[in-house]
């Protein structure tokens, strides 16, 4: 009986390893899958209104929801989740600065701004418990993914990103849509990762109890006097 007990074990491992590793091919695959649909399917490149460029974006807004979500059902999460629903908000407005420029050049810049200086108030009002939140995230494997996917947007997307680089490599055969389709691709990986890791996030700090206020007291009035 133990031996069978091993065995049963061993393939709910190997079937759980799987699992996570067909999600991750899946994750992987996204970027060059939406680009091959963009150019053949669509007859389209990388512009602004490719599947490849509204999938960022909607990954962006699909990151902010959920950690907004977190911020509504968990207190001690509360003063994390908003700052990191507004780095993700500012982010989402800068991509989207192509639709805001039919209105004013670099309207994104002024959108964004209230958004950031709104949340960094908000979380240095307790920046105890949102740093508590922040280490207790990077501490998970969400954390992890986190930190790959912003690696890869705002590193590897930019460096290799970089117009001398392509011009250097292609010379007189430079043509801007190749560049793009690398630079937009490799950002969607990023923000495919960013949106895993936040969904993983939130629905594991869901599923916690939550923790309970001391008796006669509130928990955002304790947590203020931090």
């Amino acid at each position: 009986m133990p031996a069978l007990h091993d065995v049963n074990n061993d393939y709910r491992f190997l079937l759980s390893h799987l699992t996570r590793t067909g999600v991750f091919a899946l994750m992987v695959s996204l970027p060059a899958l939406l680009l091959y649909c963009d150019i053949h399917w669509l007859g389209d490149g990388v512009g602004e209104w490719s599947l490849v460029e509204l999938t960022q974006e909607g990954f962006l807004l699909a990151s902010v929801l959920a950690f907004v979500r977190l911020a509504r059902r968990r207190v001690e999460d509360r003063r994390f989740a908003v700052l990191a629903a507004g780095l993700f908000a500012c982010m989402l407005l800068r991509e989207m600065d192509a639709l805001f420029d039919l209105l004013l050049h670099g309207l994104w810049k002024w959108l964004a701004l209230p958004v950031a200086m709104g949340c960094l108030f908000y979380a240095s009002r307790q920046w105890r418990a949102a740093l508590s939140g922040l280490v207790r995230f990077l501490g998970t494997r969400a954390g992890t993914l986190m930190t790959i996917g912003l690696v890869l947007l705002l590193c590897y997307a930019r460096l290799i990103g970089l117009t001398s680089l392509w011009q250097g490599l292609l010379d007189d055969s430079y043509i801007r849509v190749f560049k793009n389709a690398i630079e937009e691709t490799t950002e969607l990986l990023g923000y495919t990762f960013i949106l895993a890791g936040s969904l993983a996030h939130v629905a594991q700090r869901l599923r916690t109890p939550a923790v309970q206020p001391a008796e006669g007291a509130t928990a955002e009035p304790a947590m203020r006097r931090l």
